[in-house]
């Protein structure tokens, strides 16, 4: 019995797996293809194939995907044309994709899937380029995410984390609006420019105690930006709150050649009043 004859009968007794074995093995590919016979493997397959369509069994798409690859991409099996569009028409419909699209020019359905699929690759692509300008990222979803780290600098996080060390039962807040933790009437004591400071600033850490969840140590970073005519005027305006306020606002700043990890902890435990 030859490799023809094999293949009509595990198509014909649904053994797809014994069939897609077979055809796995391109020595018995290059022998079918040069096998007269196999015209009539041909004809019957689609007809055989629609017989068992609803039985459920994907080993029969994957015996399709075989036969498809063989002839399209490893071009071993020479099949009709009017054969390779009843196969891809039928892969299409299970399995929809490009690669079945673009051989079926006159499916509509097929036609409206590339342009679905050319529209989502442009649309990507801009995404992309425009991620990129903004230095943002692509979201999970295809969409741009605009989420961040709640941290503005390493110094920041090493200041939180140092801080969740020593504090395990206080509350601590990073980055935090000046007006969620001081009220909002102590603009009537500032100037107009400060009044405005107010509402758009930021602390770097606010310790707030776990029992009245009243915010009680203010901590500050600075670093050699602080030392810029433009960023020491917003430093003055901060003081000035904090002062109005009746708050002291303790400022630390990096040094050269030092944890600051280490000097944070120190910072706190020799401040922070439990």
């Amino acid at each position: 019995m030859n490799i023809t004859e094999n293949c009509l009968i595990f198509l014909q007794t649904k053994e797809w797996l014994k069939l897609n074995e077979l055809l796995s093995d391109e020595k018995n590919c290059k022998e079918l293809a040069t096998d007269p016979i196999f015209s009539v493997f041909e004809k019957n397959l689609i007809n055989e194939v629609k017989r068992y369509e609803n039985d459920g069994d994907e080993n029969l798409s994957t015996v399709l995907v075989r036969i498809f690859q063989l002839n399209q991409n490893l071009q071993i099996l020479k099949l009709s044309e009017e054969c390779v569009l009843e196969l891809t028409e039928y892969l299409f419909q299970k399995h929809p994709s490009e690669q079945y699209a673009k051989i079926l020019t006159e499916n509509s359905q097929a036609q409206e899937f590339l342009k679905r699929k050319f529209s989502e690759r442009t649309d990507k692509i801009e995404k992309t380029i425009l991620a990129s300008n903004l230095n943002v990222k692509v979201g999970a979803s295809g969409e741009l995410d605009f989420s961040k780290s709640i941290f503005n600098s390493p110094q920041e996080k090493e200041l939180y984390l140092a801080s969740k060390r020593i504090l395990k039962n206080e509350i601590i807040l990073p980055n935090i609006a000046l007006s969620s933790i001081i009220n909002s009437k102590v603009i009537e004591l500032l100037e107009k420019q400060t009044k405005t400071f107010f509402f758009q600033s930021t602390l770097d850490l606010c310790i707030v105690d776990s029992q009245t969840f009243k915010p009680k140590f203010f901590i500050e970073l600075d670093s050699s930006w602080h030392d810029k005519p433009k960023q020491i005027e917003k430093d003055r305006m901060k003081n000035e709150i904090f002062e109005k306020a009746g708050m002291k606002l303790h400022r630390l700043r990096k040094k050269e050649n030092k944890s600051m990890d280490e000097i944070f902890e120190q910072y706190i435990k020799k401040n922070y009043v439990c």
